[in-house]
C-alpha cells in the first residue's frame, strides 16, 4: 500500500482514506475505514468518465447487480454513490496478495495450487455469471490469494465503463494480455470472455508470463486474435483445459461447469504456497470486519446457470447441540429416496393436503392437479387465453391462480369458485386473509392490497413507501412484513415495515442495517437479518421492540420457524443454524458449502437444498441429523404431502421440473 499524496482526497462518503492500494482503468483505489474500524477497498472513478451522464446511469445499474453476487469468491459491494462528484464503490478489503505480488515474489505455482485457483475462479465466476454479470477485466492483478481461496475483484462496473470506451477514441477497458478476441473485436462479450481470461490467468500463474507474452499493446491484441498461445511450461495434466479455455471460438471454450468439474474441488484455503505470505499481509492490515454473503432470491431459476451436475462435496459436517461431529456425508446421496414419479412446469408450483399443482399449457394458462404418489394428473383447470399464471397459492380448501387476474379453484375437482379483477404479484395467504402487492400499473407506486380469502372481496388497500422490496412479503394471523429494497443511487439503511392484518395501518417500522434477508412473520414475532454486518433480529410484532438479536448472518434465503426453532442459513459460514426462538441461542448447527433455501419442518424433518452439489438434505428438525439426502440439480421449492416430498427444481421457465420422491 502506498501513502495517500497531497492530491488524493481524505475521505470517502463514510470512509477515512488511509493509503493508495492501487489504479486502473477505472480509475484510483484506497484503503478506506469507517468510524468502527471496518476497512473497504475504494474505488473512485476517473474524472473524464464521471462527465458523462450515461457512464453514471449504467454504473448504477452495475452496482445494483453486483449486489446479487456471492461475497465468498469475490469482494462483496459494501456502499456506493455513483451520484456523488466522483463517483465510488466501496467492496469488501480482502487481506493478501494479488496474484501477480504472489508470482513476482514465490514464483510460478505448482500442478496443486494452480488446480485449487482454477476451481476458486471457476466458483467466483459461476457466482458472478450467475448475477447477469460479465467480468471483463479477468486478470492476475484482480484475484487476490485469501486465507479463505482466491477472490475476484472489480467485477460488475466494466461493462459500465466498456460502454463509454466505445465512444471514446484511444481508451480500452480490459488487460493486453488477458483480454478476449471478441472483446479486441468489438463483439458481442459474454460468459466465454472470461473463461478465456481464466485461461490466461492459469497460463501467467503457472508460467510466470502471459501466453501471448509482452510488448506494445497493438502487438499483444494482435497475438491474442491471429497467433496461438505460448503455453510452454503448463503442467501437462492441465495443459489440455487451459489451450481449451484460450481457443478463439468462444463457443468452443469450456463452460464455467465444466471447468470446475475438470479441477479438484478446492478446499477453500489459500493455496499452500502462499500460505505464509497471506498471513504476513494480514498482520501488517487494520482489523478486517468479516463481509457477508448477499445473493438474489433465486426464485426464477437464475442459480442453474452455475448449478454443476456432478456433487462436488456434500455438507462436511454435522454437529449436535454438544459440539459432536459426524463423519461427512461424502459426494453421494445419503439413504435416497425413491423417485416415484416427475413432470414438466412452468414457474412456481404449490402443495395441498392431496395434490401437486403445476403451471403448464404452450400459454402458460393451465393449472394441472397432479396425485402425488403417482404424478397422474387428476384434473386441470384453464385459465384466460390472454395472459400467463405467474403465481399460485393453496390453503386446503382453495388453490390460488393469478394473473391478469385473481381465481379461487376448488383443489378437490378443479371447479373454479370465484375471480377478482385484480392483478397481484407476489402474494402470502392464509385462512384470515390474502395479502398482495398490486401488479400491472399500479406496480409503480409499491402498493398492498388485503383480500379476503373466501370470496375475493377487497378488504384494504395500503401504499408502501417508495422504497419497498416488491419481491418479499411475509404474513402471520396479525401482521404483515416486508422491508426496504436497495436504493440504486446511495446505500443507506434499510428498514423492515410490519402492518395490521386486519387494518393495513402500520405498526411500526424499525432500521435493522443493509442488505436485509426476507422477513418472516409469526403471530408474536417478525425475524428479519442480513449480510454486511447486519445481525439477526427477533423483534415483537406489535411494537416492534427488539426481542433478542444474534450475530447470525441470515443472507437473502428466507428462513423457516416452528413454535421453539428458527432454522436459518447463514450464508458467511455455509451453515444451517437452528435457533432458539426464546432466546436466539444456538441448539445446532449443519455445515456445508454451500446452501439456496430452506422449509419445513413437517412431521419432524427440515429440508434443505444445496446451491453447487445439487443435494436435497432431510434433517431430523430437533437435532440436525442427516436422515436422507437426494440429488435434483436446481431444487428451488421442497413441500411434504403425507409421505411424499415434492421437489421443483428449476433451469430455463420453460423447461422446470417437479419430482414426487419417498423416503425408504
Amino acid at each position: 500500500m502506498e501513502s495517500l499524496t497531497p492530491g488524493d482526497p481524505a475521505r470517502i462518503g463514510p470512509y477515512e482514506l488511509l493509503g493508495r492500494l492501487g489504479a486502473g482503468g477505472m480509475g484510483r483505489v484506497y484503503l478506506g475505514r469507517t468510524g468502527d474500524g471496518r476497512q473497504a477497498a475504494i474505488k473512485v472513478v476517473r474524472p473524464e468518465l464521471a462527465e458523462e451522464r450515461d457512464f453514471r446511469r449504467r454504473f448504477a445499474r452495475e452496482i445494483e447487480a453486483a449486489r446479487a453476487v456471492d461475497g465468498r469468491y469475490t469482494a462483496a459491494v459494501l456502499d456506493a454513490d455513483p451520484d456523488a462528484e466522483s463517483p465510488w464503490l466501496a467492496t469488501a478489503y480482502i487481506p493478501g496478495p494479488s496474484l501477480v505480488d504472489h508470482v513476482i515474489d514465490r514464483g510460478p505455482m505448482g500442478e496443486e495450487d494452480l488446480r485449487r485457483l482454477a476451481a476458486g475462479l471457476a466458483y467466483a465466476l459461476g457466482a458472478i455469471h450467475a448475477a447477469g454479470l460479465v467480468h471483463r477485466d479477468l486478470k492476475p492483478s484482480n484475484i487476490l490469494l485469501a486465507d479463505g481461496g482466491p477472490r475476484v475483484i472489480d467485477f460488475g462496473i466494466a461493462r459500465a465503463a466498456e460502454a463509454s470506451a466505445l465512444t471514446r477514441t484511444g481508451v480500452t477497458i480490459g488487460s493486453p494480455g488477458y483480454m478476449s478476441p471478441e472483446q479486441i473485436n468489438g463483439e458481442a462479450v459474454e460468459t466465454p470472455s472470461d473463461v478465456f481470461s481464466v485461461g490466461a490467468v492459469l497460463a501467467y500463474a503457472a508460467t510466470g508470463r502471459s501466453p501471448f507474452g509482452a510488448g506494445a499493446t497493438p502487438v499483444l491484441l494482435y497475438r491474442i486474435v491471429h497467433n496461438a498461445p505460448d503455453l510452454t511450461g503448463v503442467p501437462a495434466s492441465l495443459l489440455p483445459l487451459v489451450a481449451a479455455c484460450l481457443d478463439k471460438r468462444p463457443a468452443a471454450r469450456p463452460t464455467v461447469p465444466q471447468l470446475l468439474a475438470t479441477v479438484t474441488p478446492p478446499a477453500m484455503v489459500a493455496p499452500t504456497a502462499v500460505a505464509h505470505t497471506v498471513a504476513r499481509t494480514r498482520t501488517a492490515t487494520l482489523p478486517v470486519a468479516g463481509a457477508h454473503n448477499r445473493r438474489r432470491v433465486l426464485a426464477v431459476g437464475g442459480a442453474a446457470a452455475v448449478a454443476v451436475a456432478a456433487a462436488i462435496y456434500a455438507p462436511s459436517l454435522l454437529t449436535d447441540s454438544k459440539g459432536k461431529s459426524a463423519k461427512s456425508a461424502g459426494a453421494r446421496p445419503v439413504n435416497p429416496p425413491k423417485t416415484l414419479w416427475h413432470a414438466p412446469t412452468i414457474n412456481e408450483s404449490a402443495v395441498t393436503t392431496n395434490a401437486v399443482l403445476t403451471i403448464q399449457g404452450s400459454e402458460h394458462n393451465v393449472l394441472a392437479a397432479l396425485d402425488p404418489v403417482t404424478g397422474v394428473q387428476r384434473w386441470s383447470w384453464t385459465g384466460p387465453t390472454v395472459g400467463i399464471i405467474s403465481s399460485i397459492g393453496a390453503l386446503p380448501a382453495t388453490v390460488y391462480a393469478c394473473g391478469v387476474q385473481l381465481f379461487a379453484i376448488d383443489p378437490s375437482d378443479g371447479r373454479q369458485l370465484w375471480s377478482a379483477k385484480v392483478v397481484l404479484d407476489e402474494f402470502a395467504v392464509s385462512d384470515r386473509a390474502l395479502v398482495a402487492w398490486l401488479g400491472g400499473e399500479a406496480r409503480l407506486t409499491p402498493t398492498l392490497s388485503c383480500l379476503d380469502p373466501a370470496s375475493g372481496m377487497k378488504r384494504w388497500t395500503r401504499r408502501a413507501p417508495a422504497t419497498a422490496y416488491t419481491g418479499a412479503l411475509s404474513m402471520s394471523s396479525t401482521v404483515v412484513a416486508f422491508c426496504d429494497s436497495i436504493d440504486s443511487r446511495r446505500v443507506r439503511p434499510e428498514r423492515v415495515y410490519a402492518l395490521d392484518v386486519t387494518t393495513g395501518e402500520e405498526r411500526w417500522r424499525f432500521t435493522a442495517g443493509r442488505l436485509l434477508g426476507r422477513p418472516i412473520a409469526t403471530a408474536d414475532t417478525v425475524y428479519v437479518g442480513g449480510g454486511d454486518g447486519t445481525p439477526l433480529y427477533a423483534l415483537d410484532a406489535m411494537t416492534g421492540a427488539i426481542r433478542w438479536k444474534s450475530a447470525v448472518g441470515q443472507g437473502t434465503a428466507a428462513p423457516t420457524v416452528d413454535q421453539a426453532t428458527l432454522y436459518v442459513i447463514d450464508g458467511s459460514h455455509n451453515v444451517l443454524r437452528a435457533l432458539d426462538t426464546a432466546t436466539g441461542a444456538q441448539r445446532w448447527k449443519f455445515e456445508g458449502r454451500d446452501f439456496r433455501g430452506v422449509w419445513g419442518p413437517v412431521n419432524g424433518v427440515v429440508y434443505l437444498n444445496g446451491f453447487y452439489d445439487d443435494m436435497i438434505y432431510a434433517l431430523e428438525a430437533r437435532t440436525g441429523r442427516l436422515l436422507w439426502s437426494y440429488r435434483a440439480a436446481g431444487a428451488e421449492q421442497v413441500a411434504v404431502t403425507g409421505d411424499v416430498v415434492t421437489v421443483v427444481c428449476g433451469g430455463d421457465p420453460d423447461a422446470r421440473t417437479v419430482y414426487g420422491i419417498r423416503p425408504r
